[in-house]
């Protein structure tokens, strides 16, 4: 192999050889960096960071909204604390928002399970009100982060 690379690098075209090559990457440099060149494989995305970044916007806005509408869904007793909802909202809008960002999100049964769980232990420990500890503000909780999930699934699919 070496003596391979000692050969190429002696000819008489090496210099052309090496001109082109850097042309080369330098035009590649260049088209990735205007988005005209995308390269994707498993392990590495070049070009790309625009597109993921509009994504990522998106369905952050999306969650952003769903997260307020959340607010309203939450059980209002006579001492309902609106502060305390407005945490709530957030801490769950916070948890959203790193799943998009790391972007680990699938439709598949146990992913969205585990996820559920996470958002019903996350709303438990944030309050100690007995509003949201019963069954039906449980399942309430499970469905919407079921649709949530499914929706910024869908999202990243529409944009990709």
């Amino acid at each position: 192999m070496w003596k391979t690379i000692e050969h190429i690098l002696m000819s008489p075209n090496a210099t052309v050889i090496l001109v082109f090559i850097v042309f080369i990457v330098i035009v590649a440099v260049a088209l990735s960096k205007t988005g005209l060149l995308n390269i994707h494989t498993k392990a590495v995305e070049i070009g790309a960071t625009n597109k993921e970044r509009e994504i990522i916007r998106r369905q952050i806005e999306w969650v952003k909204r769903h997260c307020e509408g959340m607010e309203g869904k939450l059980p209002k007793s006579e001492d309902y604390d609106t502060w305390r909802g407005r945490y709530i909202a957030e801490k769950v809008y916070d948890e959203y928002v790193e799943w998009i960002t790391l972007n680990h999100l699938t439709t598949e049964k146990e992913d969205i399970e585990i996820r559920q769980d996470r958002i019903v232990g996350l709303v438990n420990s944030l309050t100690e009100k007995k509003e949201f500890k019963t069954k039906k503000f449980e399942e309430m909780l499970r469905e919407d982060t079921e649709i949530a999930i499914e929706k910024l699934v869908q999202i990243r699919n529409i944009y990709k």
